[in-house]
């Protein structure tokens, strides 16, 4: 009886532990009549009022997180965000089920910066007017924890080293989510400092 209890515990586990590992991802709108539109809420139940109106062919849209019960998604619109139910939507194929996704885009403010990363493990850093590329980043996960990664960017006279985290961040200026947190090592010729923003996995 103890041995069908915790098989049945552990079944009902790995979804939600699953998906939760999967965000963010990309996902198009799926399942919704051509006449109709889905509904974004300000909270993850029908329960909660509606706060955008999505049309049955927007795609492109990065889910952040998932709540609970795995059945409602959080995505940004406009400056905020909202939660649609999953069920109206489908994941982009090719991106990976695990692991760190093929596109960064991140930022921080005070001083404002980005950092980015492309499929082919390029990535450039922007501060202030001042741009760096960087190729061949070399992107190691944690020996420990798959919601965690470091990356390696060396610019010659600027090397970078960044660890990339699952977690709810906010670029502190808008309500908008973000599913990965990162902070970033800058070593130049002069200084050495370090900036912490957010990232979308966002093409």
């Amino acid at each position: 009886m103890r041995r069908a209890f915790l098989l049945c515990l552990c079944l009902w586990l790995v979804p939600v532990a699953a998906s939760a590992q999967t965000l963010p991802a990309i996902y198009d709108v799926s399942g919704v009549a051509a006449n109709d539109t889905l509904n974004v809420r300000s909270g993850p139940s029908i329960d909660h009022a509606v706060i955008a109106k999505l049309p049955p062919d927007a795609a492109g849209l990065e889910v952040v997180d998932s709540d609970k019960t795995g059945e409602w998604g959080l995505i940004n619109t406009g400056e905020a965000s909202g939660w649609v139910a999953l069920r109206y939507m489908a994941r982009q194929p090719g991106q990976p089920a695990t692991g760190l996704a093929r596109n960064l885009a991140c930022s921080g403010t005070e001083p404002f910066w980005s950092f980015s990363l492309t499929p082919d493990r390029k990535a450039e850093m922007t501060r202030l007017d001042t741009t760096v590329p960087f190729a061949d980043v070399l992107v190691v996960p944690s020996a420990n924890r798959p919601d965690r990664h470091a990356l390696f960017a060396d610019g010659g006279d600027t090397v970078v080293t960044a660890m990339v985290g699952r977690n709810q961040c906010s670029d502190g200026m808008s309500d908008r989510a973000y599913g990965l947190g990162i902070d970033l090592l800058v070593t130049d010729k002069t200084e050495v400092k370090v900036y912490s923003g957010c990232c979308s996995v966002a093409p």
